[in-house]
């Protein structure tokens, strides 16, 4: 019960699909509680595939590089059988929502999501293809099926797919440096393997990063454009910076993950944690049906508060959520 693989529905790819949604339906005007929740469900059996079939087929790698799952006690049998019903719902949740291009969308993002882990391909074993499908598989392609199953062709659309795969890209270079030695001993040839460390940091804290924070940056000013009432927590994003900066540089806040650049973390809370929840409340006080979709978004973040108010009591920062098993 203590697998990481359950707490999906509290993750990051999760609320980058969340404020798309909650998006989506303000900009539209509509109301669609029920199919949102089942959109919503459908995306959580999608990430808890993307968990369980990476763990399985990452087995042998994580025992030789000394990662403990509590899955990795299961016989084999009943490990693919969690699998496949989890398969299976995610095949029922398509026949509800009954959308061709959500679905196909869906069916690319399963394909690329198993090949990602599983052999032949592996693509996290292929260095800068597997940067590629990762950021897909993890928020590009969702965030996409999100906005084609509304039939939202715009060009915030083109914008939020592609600050959420570039958000993602940050995110797994940054695990892949903190995963150097073990990937290194293992034989997994990841991006930050393939070019080196100090290489990889050089590109990441000069290109990636500042690239990629730009990308936020713009989807923030856009949005606040489309909808005015986030401008206020777009501006106490940006002003956060200056601020935290100044206080950790006095000493009354250290950093626990100093490699993302702090600029970065500003905008990632404001696009993971703030924003869609406060359109999830603008939602809510549009019509009373929509409190469910409040409930949610409040339910999703669960864990990311209860890390950083764990860290904050230790006057530290966090940046990545930590789905460890207990």
């Amino acid at each position: 019960m203590g697998y990481r693989g359950w707490k999906v529905w509290t993750s990051y790819d999760m609320h980058i699909c969340l404020l798309a949604l909650f998006y989506v339906l303000i900009v539209d005007n509509l109301l669609r509680p029920l199919d949102s929740l089942i959109l919503i469900s459908s995306l959580g059996f999608y990430f808890m595939y993307g968990f369980l079939i990476n763990d399985f087929c990452d087995i042998s790698y994580d025992i030789a590089a000394g990662k403990k799952r509590i899955i990795q006690g299961l016989p084999k049998v009943a490990f693919i059988g969690i699998i496949l019903s989890v398969v299976l719902i995610s095949a029922l949740h398509l026949l509800y929502l009954n959308d061709t291009l959500y679905t196909v969308i869906y069916i690319v993002s399963y394909v690329l999501a198993t090949l990602y882990s599983a052999l032949p391909i592996r693509f996290k074993s292929r260095g800068f293809s597997g940067i590629i499908v990762n950021g897909l598989i993890e928020k590009g392609l969702p965030v996409l099926a999100i906005f084609s199953y509304f039939n939202h062709f715009k060009l915030d659309t083109l914008i939020f797919v592609l600050a959420s795969f570039l958000i993602e890209v940050v995110e797994i270079i940054t695990h892949q440096i903190l995963d150097y030695e073990a990937d290194l001993n293992t034989g997994v040839r990841t991006y930050v393997v393939d070019v080196g460390r100090e290489k990889a940091l050089k590109i990441y804290n000069n290109f990636i990063c500042p690239v990629s924070g730009s990308i936020v940056i713009f989807m923030s000013i856009f949005v606040s454009i489309n909808i005015p009432y986030a401008v206020f927590l777009v501006a106490a994003g940006f002003i956060s910076y200056p601020a935290l900066t100044l206080l950790i540089l006095k000493g009354k806040l250290k950093r626990e993950k100093k490699i993302i650049p702090l600029y970065f973390s500003c905008m990632y809370f404001l696009i993971n944690n703030t924003l869609s929840l406060f359109f999830a409340f603008i939602l809510s006080l549009k019509n009373s049906l929509n409190i469910v979709l409040l409930l949610v978004a409040l339910v999703s973040q669960y864990y990311i508060l209860k890390y950083n108010l764990n860290s904050l009591k230790n006057k530290a920062l966090i940046h990545f959520e930590l789905f460890t098993d207990t």
